[in-house]
């Protein structure tokens, strides 16, 4: 198993584990329904953190490619990244749209990262379709551009 999957198993885990002892903590005080919705939001978060297999992930120089080509939105993450996460929860249906490069199986997009970032690994780094590095933006910048890309299709 590689460091990239350890680590979002470890996420994975840690929202379950997490929300098995916040929803026990509730039973004991008596609070059931509360308790009930905090194993479910848990469940759901930890359903929707889990590795997924890939057939195949794209790379830095794939994800570069359609950029240019069909002006796709690169994102560059990792996993166990909690600002990913939100990023890609934030954009539902319209995270399909955007390509996501994880920089812990490449190491070229690693470095990229780095580059564009003084040296830090810190993820997300979004490409728009204007070439514009945009580190940790905000999620309604990006879902804007997917919208627009999305449109134009």
């Amino acid at each position: 198993m590689s460091r990239s999957q350890r680590a979002q198993w470890w996420n994975t885990a840690a929202l379950g584990g997490g929300g098995v002892l916040l929803a026990s903590a509730m039973l004991i005080l008596g609070w059931h329904v509360p308790a009930i919705v905090a194993i479910a939001v848990c469940g759901v978060l930890a359903w929707r953190s889990a590795p997924r297999p890939t057939p195949h992930e794209p790379r830095h120089w794939d994800a570069q490619e359609r950029l240019v080509r069909d002006g796709r939105v690169i994102v560059y993450w990792r996993p166990g990244c909690f600002f990913c996460t939100r990023l890609r929860l934030r954009l539902g249906a319209l995270a399909g749209e955007a390509t996501w490069v994880d920089i812990w199986a490449d190491p070229a997009a690693a470095a990229f990262v780095r580059d564009v970032n003084s040296g830090a690994e810190t993820v997300p780094t979004v490409i728009l379709p204007d070439g514009e590095a945009c580190t940790n933006p905000d999620p309604a910048l990006v879902r804007g551009h997917l919208s627009r890309m999305r449109r134009a299709a």
